[in-house]
């Protein structure tokens, strides 16, 4: 959520310069690992040749697409040894866009991919999870789960259209539809071509659950309401109020099935005061209100915390901060008995892990989208041996892409 480190910029010597790479070039690779983005990569000699659409263990030749001082950008030619795991995608616009990164891969291949990356972070800091690691929980959507979009637009064929930016050549690609969004997104944005001129971005929030949307910016040629300030999402029984700059889950049903697993494992009760850390709009504050005594939640955003206070309007055992987390939580601490940290994809600002060892909250539940800063922050938090780790769990939030949604259980040592 939120938040995003810079990306690295590589600055070191130019290691394809040698071989005189050329575009269209082939070359025989075996592709051998995955990058963070979830991209086959094989090897030229020393230089990584990053490959769209394969899969580990695959022998292919490709040809050379964008030639970089340290890597090389290629696409499949031919593919001489397949994987087993290998699907045919049912995208048209797969591959020329990046936004799924493996509709190509069957699904129970996915969730054994997002457990295996969850591990891989949390062994490289120093986190041994094999005993408590469960499988990735399945999303009850493998397709049309996304309530939101962003996408840029871009001139085609003397017509504005809708696409994305491919992350790996940084070539526009045009889509008139999109498998992972919503069935309201998909009508929305069927509603919108050939009405795009004089935008260059359009976001779009929509939910199937309630019928409710909004179009940003305001179109001004259209018949169709845009412009709106909010729309409405439900998750269970609640109604959750979204502003267009507030931060929001995109996969509601697997927002429910991250509660519904909480309730499982009985962490709350109604004698607890419970701390929600970066709440956004009281997603998970509204959702544990009604089985505890207390909950307080904190976020920095004004808009999510307008949305916040609407979206928790039953209830009575709600209060809210409005600040960064590491700014004001040392003032709701005393006597907490369970704290949720959902930070943003940066991890938990230092002062956070901080103020949790100095106050010790019986429990911490860590909600992550970050597998990389998720071990960073179970790492920090285990390493005073304050806290134990009790429960890894993987959701597959983000189906045919390589993101994973993380759940951590923390259990204090002292009472």
């Amino acid at each position: 959520m939120g938040k995003r480190r810079k990306k690295k910029i590589y600055s070191g010597p130019n290691l394809t310069e040698k071989y005189n790479f050329q575009e269209d070039q082939v070359l025989k690779v075996c592709i051998s690992e995955y990058s963070d983005n979830g991209i086959g990569i094989g090897y030229f000699e020393e230089i990584p040749i990053f490959v769209f659409k394969s899969i580990l263990g695959e022998e292919i030749e490709v040809l050379v697409e964008k030639i970089y001082p340290e890597k090389i950008i290629a696409k499949i030619k031919k593919i001489s040894k397949v994987s087993k795991y290998r699907i045919e995608s049912k995208c048209n616009f797969f591959g020329n866009c990046t936004g799924c990164q493996w509709l190509h891969i069957n699904y129970d291949e996915q969730l054994n991919m997002k457990k295996r990356i969850v591990q891989k972070n949390l062994i490289n800091n120093k986190v041994f999870c094999e005993k408590i690691i469960e499988e990735t929980i399945p999303s009850k959507k493998k397709f049309n789960y996304r309530n939101h979009g962003r996408f840029s637009i871009r001139k085609n064929n003397e017509t504005e259209e809708l696409g994305f930016i491919n992350f790996l050549n940084r070539k526009w690609s045009p889509i008139d539809s999109c498998k992972i969004m919503n069935k309201n997104i998909n009508e929305k944005m069927k509603l919108l071509s050939g009405k795009l001129s004089n935008k260059t971005q359009v976001s779009i929030r929509a939910s199937d659950k309630t019928g409710s949307y909004l179009i940003q910016p305001k179109f001004d040629n259209v018949e169709f309401e845009t412009g709106q300030k909010y729309y409405t999402e439900s998750i269970f029984d609640n109604f959750f109020q979204v502003a267009s700059p507030s931060f929001f889950q995109v996969n509601i049903s697997q927002v429910e099935q991250i509660f519904s697993k909480l309730q499982n494992l009985k962490i709350f009760n109604e004698n607890q005061v419970v701390v929600d850390a970066y709440c956004g709009v009281g997603t998970f504050t509204c959702l544990i209100a009604p089985y505890v005594k207390k909950i307080i939640g904190i976020e920095e955003s004004y808009s999510a915390v307008v949305d916040a206070k609407e979206n928790s309007k039953n209830f009575e055992n709600i209060n809210y901060l409005l600040g960064k987390t590491e700014n004001v939580l040392q003032d709701t601490l005393e006597n907490i008995d369970v704290i949720v940290l959902d930070p943003p994809r940066i991890g938990c600002d230092d002062n956070v892990i901080k103020i949790i060892e100095e106050t010790k909250p019986k429990k911490i539940i860590l909600i992550s989208c970050s597998p990389e800063n998720f071990a960073k922050d179970i790492s920090k938090l285990i390493e005073k041996g304050i806290y134990n780790l009790s429960k890894v769990i993987p959701f597959d939030m983000f189906p045919q892409t390589h993101h994973v949604e993380i759940l951590g259980v923390l259990d204090c040592n002292y009472e």
